[in-house]
C-alpha cells in the first residue's frame, strides 16, 4: 500500500510531500530532527509544512483520499 499526495498544485511540493510522507510511515520516530538525515532535510521538511501555498484543507483531503482507498471493501475496527 502507497501512501502518496495526489494533488497540491506544483510537482515540487508534491515530491517533497511524498518524501516526508513516505519516512514518516516508513520510520517510527515522530520528530523532525530524528526523521531526517540531515540539516538540510530537517531545513525542507519545515519549509514544507510552513509553506503558504499549501493549506491544512489540502492535506487533509489527500490523507483522508488515502485512508478511503486502503479502507475499500475491507472491515475497519477502530478503537478509542
Amino acid at each position: 500500500m502507497r501512501r502518496e499526495f495526489t494533488d497540491l498544485g506544483d510537482h515540487r511540493l508534491l515530491l517533497r510531500g511524498n518524501k516526508i510522507l513516505n519516512d514518516l510511515f516508513s520510520r517510527s520516530v515522530h520528530s523532525i530532527r530524528q526523521l531526517t538525515d540531515d540539516d538540510a532535510s530537517a531545513k525542507g521538511f519545515y519549509r514544507f509544512l510552513l509553506n503558504e501555498r499549501i493549506s491544512e484543507n489540502e492535506l487533509l483531503s489527500n490523507l483522508i483520499g488515502n485512508c478511503k482507498a486502503a479502507c475499500s471493501g475491507r472491515y475497519v475496527i477502530c478503537f478509542q
